[in-house]
């Protein structure tokens, strides 16, 4: 029994592109996301050198060395089969298996992008309508897609658990939750079966009752919360933290808990009226206090994300080297 949470990084912008996450890729061109970038000329060469160096196995050392433990992996339904002008990435997602394993991390799978589109975002694939909620077809081929996601890689000593669908944007949250049975009654082994709370933690909880492997996701993004028009920084630090404290403990009773995504980005106003020095002090103790109440709370947590192009606070890694946030 661990005394606190596997704690992890995701991978994002790797192999699901985000544009602000690495706009070099997407220099020259119009596209916002993925499905449109993958129309313009040459994108087959760019994107293949973008999985190539984005990540490498210096990544998994740099991972292994400060103590990170797990990594959770977004993927899109082509990541095993290239779909319209989607491009396939079987071969990289093999590969960061294989380094898991080498530098002994656990892996969370997570499916980022579906069929259709769970939520009409730029990270799923395709910005428009969430038209997986409106198309049995697409319910249909993403329970295949996890199926064949889980059989190609349920064999390997990192794979931690498989994550059915990253943050679904809809009204019928009963269909979710029949998507959710459907996928654990398909899926054999001991690996997590990962379900997101769908930004609707109370109403989703327990979705899977008697399934031992389910364990809920929970995404916290402070930047978000209304609090912070309200409160001064450091006490709307405070209160948030125990607020998602009690929450996540709360969520534990029916089923683990992970935050599958975190951050220690605030808004820009939060911090302005600060000095340099002051606003580092401020985002080190926001790191520490959310990696506090994190391990005590949660089965795991994951940064979002490992790094960007940018140095900023979406970047674990230049935060992490700066010393603005430590793992104890």
């Amino acid at each position: 029994m661990r005394d606190r949470a596997l704690r992890g990084v995701n991978l994002g912008g790797w192999l699901v592109l985000e544009r602000w996450m690495t706009p070099s890729v997407f220099v020259g061109t119009e596209a916002q996301d993925e499905y449109t970038f993958m129309q313009t000329p040459g994108a087959q060469d760019k994107i293949d050198t973008h999985r190539r160096e984005f990540i490498t196995e210096a990544d998994f050392q740099w991972l292994h060395k400060v103590g990170v433990e797990a990594v959770r992996i977004p993927v899109g339904y082509w990541v095993l089969a290239s779909s319209g002008p989607y491009v396939e990435a079987s071969a990289y997602l093999d590969w960061a298996f294989q380094m898991a394993e080498t530098y002994q991390l656990r892996v969370l799978l997570d499916l980022h992008g579906a069929p259709g589109s769970q939520n009409g975002h730029d990270h799923s694939g395709r910005i428009g309508h969430p038209a997986w909620f409106d198309k049995e077809i697409y319910r249909t081929e993403t329970l295949s897609i996890l199926k064949a996601l889980h059989q190609r890689y349920h064999a390997s000593p990192a794979y931690w658990g498989l994550e059915f669908l990253n943050e679904p944007k809809g009204s019928n949250m009963g269909m979710l939750r029949q998507f959710y049975r459907e996928v654990s009654q398909a899926t054999d082994g001991d690996q997590y079966m990962v379900f997101s709370d769908a930004f609707r933690p109370l109403s989703m909880n327990g979705a899977l009752p008697g399934e031992p492997r389910a364990v809920m996701d929970v995404h916290i993004y402070h930047m978000a919360s209304k609090l912070r028009h309200v409160l001064p920084v450091s006490s709307f630090v405070k209160v948030s933290n125990w607020w998602y404290t009690r929450l996540l403990r709360h969520l534990s009773k029916h089923q683990p808990v992970i935050v599958g995504e975190w951050s220690m980005v605030l808004r820009g106003e939060s911090l302005r009226r600060f000095s340099d020095g002051w606003a580092d002090e401020l985002m080190h103790n926001f790191g520490h206090q959310q990696i506090e109440a994190y391990d005590r709370a949660s089965l795991a947590w994951f940064y979002w994300s490992y790094k960007t192009e940018s140095p900023n606070k979406w970047n674990f890694r230049y935060l992490v080297d700066e010393g603005l946030l430590v793992l104890p």
